[in-house]
């Protein structure tokens, strides 16, 4: 084999591996017996050690210098330009990883597994201090990999990279300025005309039953294969890929509001469509692999926002709907439609609507930022969360599984992965309304549900170029400019006619 068919076949033999530890991952989230934990920390460190040795080996390094120095000859012009960035990928993720040292890597994927089920444990008694060691004990880690990283100006740099390459927080801090100082003058309008109904019209008696089979038919209708996925329940909702043809989707039910587990599901489906959408040949390669986690989440908020809350939509599905949950009927469209599209502030960010959401997220990035600093000890995070949370929101926490604990991201380590949720919604509105004056008759089709231009126009744009561009870049080739604010500000206003 030549230089680049040994990187080839060592890519795909460590997501081989990746894969294994992500279904064991995923069967922990879903249907681990508690006691198992310390057995399959200690299965999952394994693997993230095998991976990395793997990953990180001289001969590695040795492939990816003879590549670039001369990438071996293609006839095909494309073939060529997509090993090119193969090539590019590879070396970002190989020196990336060889900065990291083994026992780091190995320490960090037990830690993180057993924290899961004491994160579970604690949020489920609301209480932050059976959780607090565990963070510290993360915070530890992670500081660490930033430290072996390297950065200019903070940690949280460090972190950032490995979800949104290319962005840091001296770039997020004035975007996310600038939205709340837009979204700020806002709310109390959008407030007013959503309260025109009472939300609590919704609630009523929706089985899990029915509510799984209204969650599988609209999941269907997307375009979700689920002859390569599935849906389960968790305490934290979910999308993982464990496989180029296996795809898990997981949600949470609540039997007096069937809209959560719904749009939980377009959420996660959301994230599916773009795991089926990368083409399964190049799995195990970077042009089998996603792009960024702003990118991840523009497909997510998209399906879940754009097209899941709007008024076109429920025109069709909420007849569907009403022929699942009969007591239902009784409450008009335009009502439900407003009830459901509330504007109101909450504690939960899962559950909050679109217009406050990305505030929970720049309390979220804020107070990260203050933890891997030290600037905040794990100690003070309660008081400190629900200070900030009520000088944000105007309403105090009731509880620390309504404030601190809510998130699964901190049990995972994945500490700057939060503000990517803010990216993905800015490129969500950003993609949406490309799509709409790109493909000529969309919008008719999303009135009788039909998304299958929809989705192929994001296959072609987002899924299939993978990692071949930066996110920058991306969004450009498809929006024609970078991501930028006033699409998401200009579709509030026009969802709620200002």
């Amino acid at each position: 084999m030549n230089a680049y068919e040994s990187l080839q076949q060592r890519s795909r033999e460590i997501a081989l591996y990746n894969s294994a530890a992500s279904a064991l991952t995923w069967d922990l989230e879903i249907y681990m017996p508690p006691k198992a934990g310390p057995y399959r920390a200690e299965q999952l460190s394994q693997l993230a050690g095998l991976a990395h040795r793997l990953g990180t080996a001289s001969e590695v390094g040795g492939w990816i210098k003879q590549c670039e120095d001369k990438l071996p000859a293609c006839a095909d012009e494309e073939e060529t330009a997509l090993r090119a960035a193969n090539v590019r990928e590879w070396r970002r993720d190989y020196d990336r990883a060889t900065k990291l040292p083994q026992r780091l890597v190995e320490d960090l994927a037990k830690t993180t597994s057993l924290a899961r089920e004491a994160w579970v444990q604690a949020r489920r008694e609301s209480n932050f201090a059976a959780f607090a060691p565990w963070l510290e004990k993360i915070l530890s880690l992670v500081r660490e990999q930033a430290q072996s990283w390297g950065y200019a100006d903070c940690a949280y740099d460090a972190l950032l990279e490995g979800y949104e390459p290319g962005v840091r927080v001296a770039d997020l801090v004035p975007v996310f300025a600038d939205l709340q100082k837009q979204l700020s003058p806002l709310l109390p309008q959008l407030e007013k005309i959503t309260a025109a109904v009472d939300s609590a019209l919704i609630e009523g008696d929706y089985p899990v039953a029915g509510q799984q089979a209204l969650n599988r038919r609209v999941a269907e209708a997307m375009g979700f294969d689920f002859g390569a996925g599935r849906i389960d329940t968790t305490v934290h909702p979910f999308c993982t890929e464990l496989g180029p043809h296996d795809c898990r989707l997981t949600t949470r039910y609540n039997e007096r509001d069937f809209t959560g587990s719904l749009f939980g599901i377009m959420h996660e489906a959301g994230h599916g469509l773009y795991s089926q959408g990368l083409l399964p040949e190049h799995y195990g390669t970077p042009m089998g692999t996603y792009l960024s986690l702003g990118i991840h989440e523009s497909q997510s908020r998209l399906w879940e926002n754009q097209v899941g809350r709007s008024r076109t939509f429920w025109a069709h599905w909420y007849p569907v709907a009403c022929e699942q949950f009969p007591g239902l009927a009784a409450l008009p469209l335009d009502e439900f439609w407003l009830a459901v599209n509330r504007v109101k502030p909450s504690h939960i960010r899962v559950e909050a609507d679109e217009a406050t959401y990305n505030l929970h997220i720049i309390l979220r990035f804020e107070i990260e930022q203050r933890l891997v600093s030290g600037a905040l000890a794990v100690a003070d995070l309660p008081a400190a969360w629900n200070a900030r949370f009520e000088e944000i929101f105007q309403i105090p926490v009731p509880d620390d599984a309504r404030g601190c604990l809510q998130d699964t991201h901190w049990a995972m380590g994945a500490i700057g992965y939060f503000p990517t949720y803010t990216l993905g919604t800015l490129n969500a509105a950003q993609l949406f309304s490309a799509a709409l004056r790109q493909v000529p008759g969309l919008d008719a089709d999303l009135q009788k549900a039909e998304y299958k231009r929809l989705l192929a126009w994001l296959q072609e744009k987002i899924h299939r170029p993978a990692r071949r561009y930066s996110p920058a870049e991306l969004m450009t080739l498809a929006t024609g400019e970078p991501t930028r604010a006033t699409y998401f500000m200009d579709y509030l206003k026009s969802k709620y006619g200002l």
